[in-house]
């Protein structure tokens, strides 16, 4: 018997449509519970024909502008990213800044952590989400792992990080130019806590890893996507983002302790999944890896990524959190995990 249920409960709703002549018409929901937190997410197939009254299309003229209009004071372009970018004090990093490649690593100027960096990722003011390429993100999180280990080194209190990512303002950027930060805390921060706690809640009934466990139970079935490296690729039965997919990593929790291979195989992905979301037409994203630091983490804790799309660019555009998501904290499907996944898989095997 399997360890790991996936739950689902379907209803009915009957409305007289004003849209068929007031005829009677039928809607099924299924709406889905996480098997680990038991977070919702709500399904209605009808609403795929909203779909593009949800997200819209983006407007190149208005991106154009944007992207135009931006680059003329972004201090992450050129020279000013030496001027005009804070550095660490020479006590805690001699050089101010950490370089990698193209990627610039410094503090943030309004932190929300501890010890938050922001990872300026390239030269380049504006990439379409096919131009992430592996090389350009391995850089990012090559000096987010450098930054990391000299953080363990100089505060004993650090053990919970998260890298992230914010692409374009629909995401949170307040920036267009590409840039990932991370956050490094001495508690976690409160969906990474519920992550720890459940994790952990399992182990101890069951005596193995909640997300090893998960990736066998997935491996067959419709939504696991592929495995690349010790990376294992998926769509999240009750996702918690639109078109969300997630990778685990079968081995490790500290995003610290992931080998280059590791890296390079998790960008890999990500810029696959990216370049999935242009074919669907979308622009903006989120992305955060979760990690804790090797004698914090629980046993069943592994090293994971979560990405979701986000709304289009468009005027007077609609933001696509609404009481759902913020207040009552569950999802709206549009696309099902199953569907995504088969999708996502055809573009992993073919391009």
């Amino acid at each position: 018997m399997s360890k790991i249920t996936f739950e689902s409960i379907e209803s009915e709703v009957r409305f007289h449509n004003p849209l068929r002549d007031f005829a009677e018409d039928l809607h099924r929901l299924e709406i889905r519970k996480d098997p680990l937190l038991g977070d919702v997410s709500v399904h209605n197939p009808y609403l795929k024909d909203k779909a593009k009254a949800f997200f819209g299309e983006c407007d190149p003229d208005l991106v154009k502008r944007l992207i135009e209009e931006s680059e003329k004071t972004c201090f992450f372009c050129g020279e000013k990213v030496e001027k005009s970018t804070p550095r660490f004090t020479s006590e805690f990093l001699a050089e101010g800044r950490l370089r990698v490649g193209e990627a610039v690593l410094f503090p943030n100027l309004f932190s929300l952590a501890t010890h938050h960096p922001v990872i300026c990722l390239c030269k380049a003011h504006f990439l379409k989400l096919s131009e992430f390429q592996p090389d350009l993100m391995a850089n990012g999180f090559a000096a987010a792992q450098k930054f990391l280990k000299i953080v363990y080194e100089r505060d004993a209190s650090a053990a919970f990080t998260a890298v992230t990512g914010n692409y374009l303002f629909p995401a949170g950027a307040s920036l267009v130019h590409p840039h990932f930060q991370m956050i490094i805390t001495p508690v976690p921060y409160s969906y990474h806590a519920r992550l720890l706690d459940a994790v952990d809640a399992y182990y101890r009934k069951n005596a193995s890893p909640y997300f090893l466990d998960l990736v066998q139970e997935e491996k067959t079935g419709p939504r696991y996507v592929t495995r690349k490296g010790r990376w294992h690729w998926l769509a999240p039965f009750s996702p918690i983002g639109n078109n969300e997919v997630m990778a685990i990593n079968e081995a490790e929790a500290d995003f610290g302790d992931l080998t280059l291979p590791d890296l390079k195989d998790l960008c890999y992905g990500i810029s696959k999944v990216l370049a999935f979301y242009e074919t669907l037409g979308h622009l903006s994203f989120n992305f955060a890896v979760y990690s804790v630091k090797r004698d914090r983490s629980p046993e069943s804790f592994r090293c994971l990524i979560k990405i979701i799309s986000r709304q289009n660019l468009y005027p007077n555009y609609r933001n696509d959190d609404y009481f759902l998501q913020k207040l009552l904290q569950a999802e709206l499907i549009i696309m099902p995990p199953e569907d995504l996944a088969a999708r996502l898989k055809a573009f992993f095997l073919t391009r």
